[in-house]
């Protein structure tokens, strides 16, 4: 074989694997930004949520950890301690010591595996900046409460372990929002 059909063979092969090997490598590329973005959706999530563990996205970021991060001891690890809490379910009895002391070992599981996910990520943020770090408006709790108070005595009410008091009004002068009619005079 000659040199000359050796250097046209090389230039051959080159010609058709340097296009073929920068698509694989452009393919690799993206299923990695994809992989990355997908996890720092979760840790968005997570972070964004942190204060509100029964909000769906917050939930359904814990849901995602189990697929996107099935190759990282430390994240599963750190999700199976925070799930396994979570799984513990508190009845209405309980006392409200053992309850707050519940709430705090849940808060302190999730930001540990909040802490894992960023390592993994490589962004730099301080347990202590996960857990205390969040604003959550009075209202939006105070709503939760009011919905949540409701829903309980209305559950009552239709299971017949509450009744509902009726009583007469009698509107009485003076009493409501509108003041009282004009008199109007019968002799013109």
């Amino acid at each position: 074989m000659s040199e000359a059909m050796l250097v046209g063979i090389v230039a051959a092969a080159a010609a058709i694997a340097g296009p073929l090997l920068a698509v694989w490598i452009t393919r690799r590329s993206d299923e990695r930004k994809d992989v990355v973005g997908r996890r720092m959706d979760i840790f968005r999530t997570l972070m964004r949520t942190r204060k509100m563990p029964i909000h769906y996205d917050h939930v359904g970021a814990l849901n995602l950890i189990e697929i996107e991060f099935a190759h990282d001891e430390k994240v599963i690890a750190a999700w199976k301690d925070y799930f396994r809490k979570l799984n513990e379910h508190l009845t209405p009895d309980t006392s409200q010591h053992i309850f707050d002391e519940v709430i705090k070992q849940r808060q302190r599981l999730l930001t540990k595996l909040i802490s894992e996910i960023a390592q993994v990520l490589n962004f730099k943020v301080e347990q202590l900046d996960i857990l205390d770090g969040s604003y959550i408006p009075q209202g939006w709790s105070d709503e939760d409460t009011e919905q949540r108070i409701v829903r309980n005595s209305l559950i009552e009410v239709l299971g017949g372990r509450r009744p509902i008091l009726f009583q007469p009004y009698s509107p009485t002068a003076g009493n409501g929002p509108y003041p009282p009619a004009p008199q109007i005079d019968d002799q013109q």
